[in-house]
């Protein structure tokens, strides 16, 4: 590859600087690794202060890392890594000019981390990009500028790799990019709705991330990254159903660790998904199916309870809804407390003034806790929505009318596309 095939990227700058017809320099660089401000005072200005090419060649050498570099294939790894590379006649020295934004960096907020790096995204895209670029140093990694939004001209960047990248999904996308309308574009959330085929589908079609090391992870497979000016979550797709299910410390992990805790949050999803509906559905339609025992135990807790089992579950469902919507509109140091208590005392109270069984308590709080063990909060809210149809299926028709709609959920998602690709790809590799 050569310096000037690195064009197409639109943070690449080829600058030509001249004295006279016969002193010439041209520089390569990219403005969102190396420092400018340095390359105008240190670079520039010392050309048009020294008096022959000779001087300052002598002013190069005299960088703490400089390099004479004989063939173009070096200088394009060396810009790779930020340096500033210098054409001078028929000659290319390298200087390092890297700047490394640090200071604007903080600690991911919303995703937690066990054992990898702590830094995220910044609302910067210059910032984030220097993050990425330094992370993955691939030749092959291209960076696209496009606006979006009519009022807000939003800046975003595409990032794919160009040799691993899928090249029909590239165009499909870029065909997409097209025809978006939008007036205001201010997170990967709006980016997500306006990009996605059905915008009444609760699943996610695209992965948020605010993670350098997942979104570097997600280049190494191919997939498209969006960085979104004044947004400090990227967008990454296409995506599959079970991305949403792996966290960036699984790899950390020993194999049979990891593999064990994949295994727990599928697990979660089918308890969060169709325990209430077949609690709803057992109860009411068939309690036979149950040892006696138990279905005496349950029996027995709802002699008091006026009402359905179906309005029982409904209930509580939305009252855990409202504790953890309350959590997030409260100010942090004093919303988990508030909650916690909110939620023992609002269980307790309706246990025993008989509006819900007791068995019903661990039904609702062993699906409340399972939604959080998915890793990725979008798939949270998808699977909050899916699950009421779900409990309506089975207070209609029973066990039958949850499997009905459990056949309907799986045959909904194997229908639907990220980017054209299928959403179900269950085993495909990484």
């Amino acid at each position: 590859m050569k310096l000037k095939e690195l064009l197409k990227n639109d943070d690449f700058i080829q600058r030509k600087v001249s004295k006279d017809t016969s002193e010439k320099i041209t520089l390569f660089y990219f403005k969102s690794i190396c420092d400018e401000k340095k390359i105008n005072d240190n670079i520039i200005s010392s050309f048009y202060g020294t008096t022959h090419m000779a001087e300052f060649e002598e002013y190069i050498m005299s960088f703490e890392e400089w390099s004479l570099i004989e063939e173009e294939k070096i200088a394009v790894e060396k810009v790779f890594s930020g340096c500033l590379i210098i054409m001078l006649e028929h000659k290319f020295y390298s200087v390092k000019l890297e700047n490394f934004e640090t200071r604007a960096i903080s600690e991911t907020t919303d995703e937690s981390v066990l054992q990898g790096p702590k830094d995220s995204l910044s609302e910067n895209v210059g910032t984030s990009l220097n993050i990425i670029r330094n992370r993955y140093r691939e030749e092959t990694l291209v960076a696209k500028n496009k606006k979006l939004g009519e009022n807000t001209k939003t800046n975003i960047i595409l990032l794919y790799d160009e040799n691993l990248c899928d090249h029909q999904v590239l165009t499909y996308l870029y065909s997409k990019l097209k025809d978006v309308e939008v007036d205001l574009l201010q997170s990967a959330g709006q980016l997500q709705r306006v990009l996605m085929d059905n915008r009444w589908c609760p699943f996610p079609s695209f992965l948020t991330t605010e993670r350098p090391d997942r979104v570097v992870s997600n280049l190494s497979q191919g997939r498209i990254i969006f960085l979104i000016e004044g947004s400090s979550w990227a967008l990454l797709g296409p995506t599959r159903f079970y991305d949403f299910f792996k966290s960036m410390d699984d790899p950390v992990e020993l194999p049979v660790v990891g593999n064990f805790l994949i295994s727990i949050r599928y697990i979660a999803l089918m308890i969060t998904l169709f325990l209430p509906a077949f609690y709803v559905a057992v109860i009411s339609y068939s309690p036979e199916i149950l040892k006696v025992q138990f279905a005496l135990l349950i029996a027995g807790s709802r002699i008091s309870v006026p009402f359905p089992s179906y309005s029982e579950v409904i209930f509580m469902m939305l009252i855990v809804e409202f504790l953890g919507e309350a959590s997030i509109r409260l100010p942090r140091n004093i919303s988990s407390s508030a909650t916690t208590v909110g939620g023992l005392i609002l269980g307790q109270a309706a246990s025993q003034a008989g509006l819900i069984g007791n068995v019903m308590i661990v039904v609702i709080a062993a699906v409340a806790l399972s939604i959080f063990v998915i890793p990725i909060n979008a798939m949270h809210q998808a699977i909050r929505v899916i699950r009421y149809p779900l409990i309506i299926l089975g207070s209609l028709l029973g066990s039958i009318g949850v499997l009905i709609g459990a056949f309907a959920l799986i045959a909904y998602l194997c229908n639907l596309r990220s980017l054209g690709k299928p959403y179900m790809q269950l085993f495909a590799e990484n």
